[in-house]
């Protein structure tokens, strides 16, 4: 019994009477239980398929894997873990028997010592075995009821069954793939580990290894063979580990978990020595910068051209590895604060970097600066629609964790320098700032290491700059606060015209309307050669189709304005746009009667200077408050009654059209046609199916708002002239690239955000009067059109004078 007694022996000096035993060894709460539990957690709800997608391609050869038939892979990499398990097991039962029999011995000869060591080691070995079997069972369980396939029965790789993400662990599913089994069998050897952690720590950390060489070993043979994903092992990885531990601490130091998670707490009475110091939280919070923060850029570059080459898979370690060194340089440079400051500086700067994470990993959004000034520009009823269940989660999973180990630190100083003198001040302030310079030559010689593969994926991808959190929203912030103008300033404008005038004066009322659609795309647009019935109203009419005009922008508080202006993107210049007057007023001033009515968020400073009114609700309409765009059918109808006879009326109407994410709200269910829809503002939660599905519907609501707006022009033509322009501010992604929603910078955006549709219509009327060359206009259609041609176009159909009038953008000259 003395050489059992013997391998449990504490190495160090005892703290119990017991001379066997010790008092349970620190542990850290973070990396234990919230690290684990975050990535476990993580790994159920986003899953990185791509990533894994891409690194099972480099297994998948000529539509089969090669080394599946590979006897050596199976026999020394998935057989031996699960024989080395079970041999380590059975010696640890064998252990068990012995030892209750020693206990029974020992009471019966009245050994009390013995017999309180035999339960002391019996205690740990029943831990060992219990937490094994629960980890083995739960595992199985997740497997049987989270329907996850493995990789050779999926559709990438010539199954039947879609990438899923883990359901909900009730009943059994179909898959039986998630986490990694093979893994486990390896690393449900971590209970060993703390079995002995607290006696021998040299055999502790030698079991440790050996359950994580197994388990990843395993694992990966499983992998390569088509059998698991990557994110599956690192799952089982999390889930045993949290067992293991879980059961540890709730079982040997249940007095240390409470202390530990009250230290987490911002608020209370709390011990200090179980706070992070500021050491943790500086290597933590660059770690977390580092790994999650800029997790969607890192992913970028792992994954080249769809695989997860070695060299790409450098790149993007190095690259992490040079950004956790960069973020701790930023790190100790505003430790230099007050503490206070500093502390309120690390929270701002995690929830702008969480904010950022959740941005690029949900739509693939870089935060440049046109998209910080989208974002200022939203309205509370816009923002809303983004907001989702998993929104939340992930802007929560990325943010609470740095919360709070930042609220939790302990920045106080020692007593030995509570009131140091200046120089020692000036010592600590040379030595923080040496630090920092330190760790940014380390980051940088990193990056410089492998140099040409960092600035080759830089320069084919330019959005990746502004993929580094949180000094992406730092910079774009700074640019677009500090050197932007706002489109919603209602002061005075620069008259570009002194003394803009009409041409022709009607002699019976004539209207032109001016249709500004939203978010509708060249990609999905019918009459643009789109597969789908996305236009069958407006086919059926005898109108002027212009299937791709480029626009100006790829949001609406860039294109909106440009559109308006004169001054187009060939000679783009915001602060220019944003300080002259635009269409509409110069038109008012030339004599027109001018109204905008809006059903979006607002006119971005284009109707600055006119008449401008929200759309009128009504209960047919506007069911739930927000007015699909076929109210413009009554606000026309009514505006139609009101136009004056001595001169043209103009009415720039700004359609909800297809806004996202929510596509499934902007088409009334009468005319849906495309079905299933995404319903969640989490478009990747959503199959790429129903997303364009509810996007194709919501092109199906603006093409019958514009073919019954035309109709109902036609039906007056005996007493009105009338016209109608509609063009799209900008497109949208629907999952393209990696990229969902608006607003990408100009010069890397997709042609799916930049082309959009337009249509002309005039009756007959019109073209008299206005003096249209029909066959000229349709001439000019045909040809190169860009949003330069609206503002010219409208002058021209309008037979306005202005000096900023240019023939040659004029789509009727």
């Amino acid at each position: 019994m003395s050489s059992i007694f013997n391998l449990f022996r504490s190495s160090s000096a005892s703290d119990f009477s017991l001379p066997y035993a010790r008092k349970t060894a620190d542990w850290n709460i973070v990396l234990w239980l919230l690290v684990p539990a975050w990535l476990l957690f993580w790994l159920w709800t986003n899953p990185p398929h791509g990533f894994d997608l891409a690194f099972e391609h480099q297994f998948y050869v000529n539509n089969a894997w090669p080394l599946h038939a590979d006897g050596r892979i199976e026999f020394w990499l998935h057989f031996m873990p699960k024989v080395i398990s079970g041999v380590l097991f059975a010696c640890v039962l064998g252990a068990l028997t012995y030892l209750h029999q020693c206990r029974r011995a020992a009471v019966i000869l009245g050994d009390h010592e013995d017999a309180a060591h035999c339960n002391l080691i019996l205690s740990r070995l029943y831990y060992a075995v219990g937490a094994a079997l629960l980890c083995v069972g739960l595992l199985w369980w997740l497997k049987q009821s989270t329907g996850v396939s493995c990789p050779w029965s999926v559709t990438e790789f010539g199954g039947s069954a879609a990438v899923a993400d883990p359901g909900l662990p009730f009943l059994p599913k179909p898959g039986r793939c998630w986490p990694s089994g093979a893994a486990g069998s390896g690393f449900c050897l971590l209970p060993l580990y703390f079995a002995f952690r607290d006696f021998r720590p040299r055999l502790a950390r030698l079991l440790l290894a050996l359950a994580l060489l197994s388990g990843f070993g395993a694992g990966f043979a499983r992998v390569v063979v088509g059998a698991h994903f990557p994110s599956h092992v690192f799952a089982a990885l999390a889930l045993d580990w949290l067992i293991s531990a879980g059961i540890y601490i709730a079982a040997f130091d249940r007095a240390g978990l409470v202390r530990k998670l009250r230290a987490l707490l911002p608020f209370g009475r709390r011990s200090t020595e179980d706070q992070p110091g500021r050491v943790t939280l500086y290597l933590f919070t660059s770690l977390w910068w580092a790994i999650v923060f800029n997790g969607p850029m890192t992913a970028k570059l792992a994954i080249d051209n769809n695989l997860v080459t070695t060299d790409s898979l450098i790149l993007s370690l190095g690259t992490t590895a040079a950004f956790a060194f960069v973020s701790a340089a930023i790190i100790e440079l505003c430790g230099l604060l007050p503490k206070m400051v500093f502390r309120i500086l690390l929270l701002i700067l995690n929830t702008l970097g969480a904010a950022a994470f959740a941005a690029a990993y949900l739509y693939g959004t870089a935060m440049t600066p046109d998209m910080v000034r989208n974002f200022l520009a939203t309205d509370p009823a816009e923002a809303q629609a983004y907001l989702s269940t998993r929104s939340v989660l992930l802007f929560l999973a990325a943010w609470l964790p740095p919360m709070l180990v930042t609220l939790a630190a302990n920045l106080k100083k020692s007593a030995s320098t509570a009131r140091p003198t200046l120089l020692r001040r000036l010592l600590v302030f040379l030595r923080r700032l040496f630090t920092s310079i330190g760790f940014a030559a380390v980051g940088v010689a990193l990056i410089g290491l492998n140099f040409q593969a960092f600035a080759g994926a830089m320069r084919n991808d330019k959005s990746l700059r502004y993929m580094i959190a949180p000094v992406n929203v730092v910079y774009s912030g700074m640019r677009t606060i500090v050197g932007d103008s706002s489109p919603e300033n209602n002061g005075p404008r620069v008259a570009v015209d002194p003394s803009p005038s009409l041409a022709v004066k009607p002699s019976r009322p004539a209207v032109l309307v001016v249709m500004v659609g939203e978010t509708t795309r060249s990609a999905s647009w019918q009459l643009a050669g789109y597969s789908r019935e996305t236009n069958p109203q407006l086919s059926e009419l005898q109108i002027i189709s212009i299937p791709r005009v480029e626009a100006c922008g790829t949001s609406t508080d860039v294109s909106l304005p440009c559109m308006m202006s004169r001054i187009g993107r060939s000679d783009y210049n915001r602060d220019r746009i944003l300080s002259e007057e635009q269409l509409p007023s110069l038109l008012n001033r030339a004599g027109a009667n001018v109204l905008w009515i809006d059903n979006q968020s607002g006119c971005k400073g284009a109707c600055t200077g006119v008449s401008s009114r929200a759309t009128t609700p009504n209960p047919q309409d506007c069911p739930n408050g927000e007015c699909g765009d076929r109210v413009f059918l009554s606000e026309l109808k009514g505006e139609l009654g009101k136009l004056p006879a001595d001169r043209p009326t103009v009415l720039f109407l700004h359609m909800m059209g297809s806004h996202g994410p929510a596509y499934s709200l902007r088409s009334d269910k009468a005319r849906k046609l495309f079905e299933p829809e995404c319903t969640d503002a989490d478009l990747k939660s959503c199959s790429r199916e129903s997303v364009m599905n509810a996007y194709d519907n919501s092109v199906r609501e603006t093409d019958y708002v514009l073919a019954s707006l035309i109709r109902m022009l036609k039906d007056t033509s005996g007493s009105i002239d009338s016209a109608l322009v509609y063009v799209s501010d900008h497109g949208e992604s629907l999952g393209e690239g990696g990229l969902y929603l608006h607003g990408a910078p100009y010069w890397m955006a997709p042609k799916e955000q930049t082309e959009v549709p337009m249509v002309l219509w005039m009756n007959s009327g019109f073209e008299k009067t206005f003096g249209i060359n029909r066959s000229k206009l349709e001439k000019n259609a045909a040809g190169r059109v860009t949003h330069e041609n609206l503002y010219h176009t409208v002058l021209g159909l309008l037979n306005v004078k202005s000096t900023t009038y240019v023939p040659t953008y004029d789509l009727t000259h």
